[in-house]
């Protein structure tokens, strides 16, 4: 049996519900296949961009205004797909976003810094108090902007979190000179969630995190959707001045779930050759061909046919497992060797790595299984259902996508 060498990359994110025959599932991918052309090198896996845990985790100067004065500009809402914490149903991948000039509370609701923020109030009546002092509920755009800052910045204590904001988030400001962001409390905004089909029904946007959790929870483009009604002990809120910005974000759609992608072996050459982990595989890529192949890798196993509903193809695949979450899935040879590798795709037809199986001294075939029903799982084989010869590529409930081995 052949040496398997795995180079996994795997970064996180979140997503909801897994749906099986949800809208746009279909099994076959249809057509000739959705054209993909990379532009420039693919990103890192987040956790492989270096370590830069002993750089220092800033706590921006609090002014003494009490209001702080956001000038127009772009700025990127969101984050980046592959990003550690990142909810690809929510958060937006790397939108950029023109935004009026508006004027923010420095601190939370009422405002005033060494009084307790004003918690257990319903969105309506923060709105309520809000207008009462001539201003009005932030969007959340609006809110991200002034927790990312100028440059902008991860978190509003820059590009890490600093626990210590959780337990002084007073003390903790943002590059605008914003106080307590993402800190310790979850903050209403006037914006909406829009709803998802089978998925997510509309609520109101929440921004930022409570004190106990997890440090990718703090990041300033973390979005929960929260019932308007509702009204918790940790739930704060400010409030902005200034024309409302427009806006907003729109929530994905439901997609087909695998599709075939047209990309050359050229183009995949520069992909892998362009990861450091991966690089060596980056030398007379082909890819296998069908329908002889599958029926190799069938012919091999003991199964038979696959079960009922999963299609075998040796095609790069485009697969959306969750709204929001795009990635393409390649198999193929580097001279004696085989390999799979699963890319996040990013806006503009950017890729970031997610996860790779290298296959030493595997000449294949190998091919991908799939059931259009099952939006989170694939499987490969070289052996179809055979122990050490096959296994699954599994985009999972944090939003890593792992290669594994049976």
């Amino acid at each position: 049996m052949a040496n398997f060498r795995k180079a996994l990359n795997l970064p996180l994110i979140a997503a909801a519900i897994a749906l099986s025959g949800a809208c746009s599932s279909g099994n076959n991918p249809s057509g000739s296949g959705t054209s993909v052309r990379p532009q420039g090198s693919v990103l890192e896996a987040a956790e492989n961009e270096g370590d830069d845990a002993g750089a220092p985790q800033t706590k921006g100067k609090v002014a003494a205004a009490a209001r702080v004065e956001i000038p127009s500009g772009k700025f990127i809402a969101g984050s980046t797909p592959g990003d550690p914490g990142r909810d690809a149903v929510l958060e937006p991948a790397t939108l950029e976003v023109e935004l009026g000039a508006y004027t923010i509370d420095r601190y939370l609701y009422p405002n005033e810094p060494g009084k307790p923020p004003v918690t257990n109030v319903t969105r309506s009546k923060a709105e309520e108090l809000c207008r009462v002092r001539g201003a009005r509920l932030c969007t959340e755009l609006e809110w991200e902007r002034a927790c990312k800052g100028d440059p902008e910045n991860a978190y509003s204590t820059g590009s890490q979190w600093n626990p210590s904001c959780a337990k002084e988030p007073e003390s903790c400001a943002s590059t605008f000179g914003v106080a307590g962001m993402g800190a310790a409390l979850r903050e209403w905004t006037a914006s909406d969630v829009q709803p998802i089909e089978n998925m997510q029904a509309k609520a109101a946007a929440v921004r930022g995190a409570r004190s106990d959790a997890a440090a990718v929870d703090h990041r300033c483009a973390h979005r929960t959707a929260v019932d308007g009604t509702a009204a918790g002990g940790d739930i704060g809120f400010r409030c902005c001045s200034g024309p409302p910005n427009a806006a907003q974000i729109a929530s994905p759609a439901w997609q087909q779930t695998f599709r075939r992608a047209e990309i050359s072996v050229g183009e995949v050459t520069k992909m892998l050759a362009s990861v450091p982990n991966i690089k060596d595989l980056a030398t007379d890529i082909s890819f296998f061909k069908e329908p002889d192949d599958p029926n190799i890798v069938l012919a091999r196993g003991d199964a038979g046919a696959p079960p009922q509903n999963v299609t075998l193809t040796t095609s790069p695949l485009l697969w959306s497992p969750v709204p929001g979450e795009e990635l393409l899935v390649v198999a193929g040879r580097a001279q004696k060797d085989s390999f799979i590798v699963a890319f996040y795709r990013l806006p503009g037809d950017r890729y970031r790595i997610g996860s790779s199986l290298w296959l030493k001294g595997e000449k294949g075939p190998v091919v991908l299984g799939f059931n259009g029903y099952v939006r989170r799982k694939l499987s490969w084989a070289t052996c179809w259902d055979c122990n050490g010869e096959s296994g699954n590529i599994t985009y999972r409930e944090d939003g890593r996508v792992v290669i594994t081995q049976k």
